[in-house]
């Protein structure tokens, strides 16, 4: 649990997906958020110092872009702590890292696109000089490129 709450504690605006063997699992409040926006199981596997339990949640690693792709569409920003080293050769904790962060405006996989629609990402960029502005908007799912400049306003 320390290990999970140290990496937690870099991402306290996003959903900490942590992975524990075969699930991706989430704590405290990430869990009740994961279990009530993906509909599935809250429970708890220990304790906290104080004697309550802590809420838990997860997903089977292998199903991770299907309930990724909920997760995001309702709005989270979604941190995936993966294994990075073999469990049964690991020496004391299994080491993990950050392997991904995921929003809304970094998802390029087909799977987690919506085909009905556009997938804009949004690029302004304020020249110092004069105070022009370009903007540029890139579709994800087309490779459709817009692009326009516009005067100081002002």
């Amino acid at each position: 649990m320390e290990q999970y709450y140290s990496i937690k504690k870099q991402y306290p605006d996003a959903v900490l997906l942590f992975r524990v063997g075969d699930f991706f699992e989430t704590f405290g409040e990430d869990a009740v958020t994961v279990a009530r926006d993906l509909n599935i199981v809250l429970t708890s596997r220990q304790k906290d110092d104080e004697g309550n339990k802590i809420p838990l949640a997860g997903v089977p690693y292998h199903a991770l872009d299907v309930y990724l792709a909920r997760l995001v569409k309702s709005g989270h920003k979604v941190v995936i702590c993966d294994q990075v080293e073999d469990p049964k050769l690991a020496k004391g904790l299994v080491k993990r890292e950050i392997t991904r962060v995921v929003t809304p405006g970094t998802i390029i996989e087909p799977s987690m696109l919506e085909e009905s629609s556009n997938n804009y990402l949004p690029l302004l960029v304020q020249e110092q000089k004069n105070g022009r502005y370009g903007l540029a908007f890139v579709d994800v799912s087309t490779g459709e490129l817009l692009t326009t400049e516009i005067e100081s306003i002002g």
